[in-house]
C-alpha cells in the first residue's frame, strides 16, 4: 500500500520539478487514443463516415464546412491511403497541436512553468477535448487548433512585435476561417479586448496589419470565392442547425436559444473550474478576485465571444446553441484561470500534479470506456453506429461476386459509403446526398458497379433516393435486381443482425 502512494507522489514530485513532462504525457495520451481508436472498430461515426468519403475529392468547398479540416485529411489519406489510422491520426495530431500551442501561450503570460504546464492540462479537462473529440468531431477540433495557434501568436505580437509574429497571426486567423465558421469571434474578440488597454491598442494600427491582412485573404480566397457562388448549401445547414425544433414563435424560440446558451457555457466551463477546484481547493476562491492585464484581456475575449455568440443567436433566431460551438472560447478559459492564480500568488508547487491525476482519469477513462462499450454493449443488446458491420456486409457481396472488386460504389447513406472507401480504396464511391460528386465516367461505367442499402422497413426495394443518381450515371434503376444479405452486428455475442439490400452491375453494363 504503501508503494502505491509512493507511485502517485513520485509522479506528482517529477512533475513539479520538470513541468515540461506534461507535455510528453499529452503526446503519449494521444498516441494511445490512436492505438485505441485502430483497434476498437472498423465501422464508424458520423463525422467519420463523413470525412472518409469526402476525402476522395479536394475541393474549394464541401457543404456547410469549410474546408480546412477535409483538405487535411485529402492529403493523409493520400499518402497513406483510407483507413481508420488516417482519420484518428489527423483528429489527434491537431488535439496535441492544440495543447502544444496552448501551451506555448501560456508560457508568454505566465511565469511560473508548472502553471503553464496546469493550463495544457486544462486544455484537456474540457468535455469537448477529452470527450466529445475522442467521440466523433472533426471540424471543431481543427477550429480548437486555430484558436491555440492564434492566441499564442497573438501574445507574441502583444509582447514581442515584428513582421513575423503579425504574420503568424494571420496565418492562424486565415486557417480558423476556413476551419469553421464562428472562428471569425475570436480574432475580433480579441481585438476588442485589448482596445481599453492604450500601450497594446496601438498594434492595431501598426503597419505589418497590412501584409497580414493580404496574407489572410491569400489563404481564405479560394474558399470564399467557393462561398459567393454557393452561398445557399454553404450557410442553410449551420442555420437550420441553429434553429433545430424551433416551435415558430420567433420570441420564445430566441429566449431558447439563450437559454442553451446559458447551458452550454456552464457545461464546458464547470468541469474546468472543478478541476481547478480539486488542484488549488480554495486558493482558487481567493485568486478569483486577483486581477493582472494578462487576466483582463483573457477575460474580456471570453465575455466577448460569449456575448457576440448570444447576439448572432439572436439574429438568426437560433433555438439550439450546442457546446460544441463554443468549445474556441472556452478553450480560453484555463489560461484565465492559471492568470488567476499567478495574479494573487498562490503557491502552485504541487499544483501539476494535483491537476494531472484527475484530467488523467478521465482522459484515460473515456478512450478505454468508448472502446470497451463496443464489446460490452452487445452483450446486453446495445448497438452503437460503431457495431454497424458494413464493412463485413461488403466483403460478403464481393465473396458472393467471386472476390470481383467493382469499380464504382453507390451508397444509400455516408457509412455505407465510408464502408466501401476502407474495403474498396481504389473503387469510386457516390453518395446521392453529396451533390458535388462528378459523374461517372464512360469507362468505369462499362466496369463492374455496386449499390447498397440498409434496409429499416423490412422491404428489400432499391431507396426511392437512388433513382436519380443512377439515372444520372446512366444506370437504368428499373433493370436492377435487388437481393439482401444479413450480417451479424460486430462484437455481436447474441448473432443479432442486420440487412442490407445490394444489386449488383456486371462488367457488360447486364444487372445482375
Amino acid at each position: 500500500m504503501r508503494a502505491m502512494r509512493r507511485i502517485p507522489r513520485g509522479i506528482s514530485d517529477a512533475l513539479a520539478r520538470r513541468p515540461d513532462l506534461v507535455l510528453w504525457l499529452i503526446a503519449a495520451y494521444y498516441v494511445l487514443a490512436v492505438i485505441l481508436r485502430v483497434l476498437r472498430s472498423q465501422a464508424l461515426e458520423s463525422d467519420e463516415a463523413e470525412q472518409l468519403f469526402q476525402s476522395q475529392f479536394l475541393l474549394m468547398g464541401y457543404g456547410r464546412q469549410p474546408p480546412f479540416y477535409n483538405w487535411l485529411q485529402y492529403g493523409v489519406v493520400r499518402l497513406i491511403g483510407p483507413s481508420i489510422f488516417a482519420l484518428s491520426l489527423v483528429k489527434n495530431l491537431l488535439l496535441f497541436l492544440t495543447c502544444l500551442f496552448y501551451g506555448l501561450a501560456a508560457r508568454i503570460v505566465l511565469k511560473d512553468m508548472r502553471l503553464a504546464a496546469v493550463a495544457m492540462l486544462g486544455v484537456i479537462a474540457m468535455p469537448a477535448v477529452s470527450v466529445m473529440a475522442q467521440r466523433d468531431l472533426t471540424h471543431a477540433v481543427a477550429t480548437l487548433f486555430a484558436t491555440a495557434l492564434f492566441f499564442q501568436a497573438f501574445l507574441l505580437t502583444l509582447t514581442r512585435p515584428n513582421l513575423g509574429t503579425y504574420l503568424l497571426a494571420s496565418v492562424a486567423v486565415g486557417l480558423g476561417l476556413i476551419a469553421k465558421y464562428n472562428f471569425v469571434i475570436v480574432p475580433v474578440a480579441a481585438i476588442l479586448a485589448i482596445l481599453p488597454e492604450p500601450d497594446l491598442r496601438r498594434r492595431i494600427f501598426d503597419w505589418r496589419l497590412i501584409p497580414a491582412l493580404a496574407v489572410i485573404a491569400i489563404i481564405c480566397l479560394p474558399h470564399g470565392l467557393w462561398v459567393l457562388s454557393n452561398l445557399s448549401e454553404a450557410t442553410e445547414g449551420t442555420i437550420k442547425a441553429m434553429r433545430e425544433d424551433a416551435s415558430g414563435d420567433a420570441v420564445a424560440d430566441r429566449l431558447s436559444g439563450l437559454k442553451t446558451l446559458l447551458i452550454a457555457t456552464l457545461a464546458g466551463g464547470l468541469p474546468v473550474f472543478a478541476f481547478f477546484l480539486i488542484a488549488f481547493r480554495s486558493s482558487l476562491v481567493t485568486a478569483w478576485r486577483a486581477t493582472s492585464r494578462w487576466t483582463r484581456i483573457t477575460g474580456r475575449t471570453i465575455f466577448i465571444s460569449l456575448i457576440a455568440v448570444g447576439l448572432i443567436g439572436l439574429a438568426f433566431g437560433a433555438s439550439n446553441i450546442s457546446e460544441k460551438w463554443l468549445s474556441p472560447f472556452i478553450l480560453l478559459l484555463p489560461l484565465y484561470l492559471c492568470l488567476k492564480i499567478e495574479a494573487a500568488g498562490v503557491d502552485a508547487g504541487r499544483s501539476v500534479g494535483r491537476f494531472f491525476f484527475p484530467v488523467a482519469t478521465l482522459a484515460l477513462g473515456f478512450i478505454v470506456y468508448i472502446a470497451a462499450g463496443n464489446v460490452i454493449g452487445p452483450l446486453f443488446g446495445n448497438y452503437t453506429k460503431e457495431n454497424l458491420p458494413s464493412g463485413p456486409f461488403i466483403e460478403e457481396v464481393m465473396a458472393k461476386h467471386g472476390g470481383t472488386r467493382p469499380a464504382y460504389v453507390i451508397a444509400a447513406d455516408p457509412f455505407l459509403a465510408a464502408s466501401a472507401r476502407l474495403e474498396l480504396p481504389q473503387a469510386r464511391v457516390i453518395l446521392p446526398s453529396f451533390t458535388q460528386t462528378p459523374p461517372l465516367d464512360e469507362i468505369s461505367r462499362r466496369r463492374a458497379g455496386l449499390i447498397v442499402w440498409h434496409i429499416r422497413d423490412g422491404s428489400a426495394a432499391l431507396p426511392a433516393e437512388l433513382a436519380p443518381v443512377l439515372t444520372r450515371n446512366g444506370i437504368a434503376p428499373e433493370t436492377l435486381v435487388p437481393s439482401t444479405i444479413a450480417v451479424p452486428y460486430l462484437f455481436s455475442f447474441r448473432q443479432d443482425r442486420v440487412t442490407f439490400g445490394y444489386a449488383w452491375i456486371a462488367a457488360s453494363g447486364n444487372p445482375l
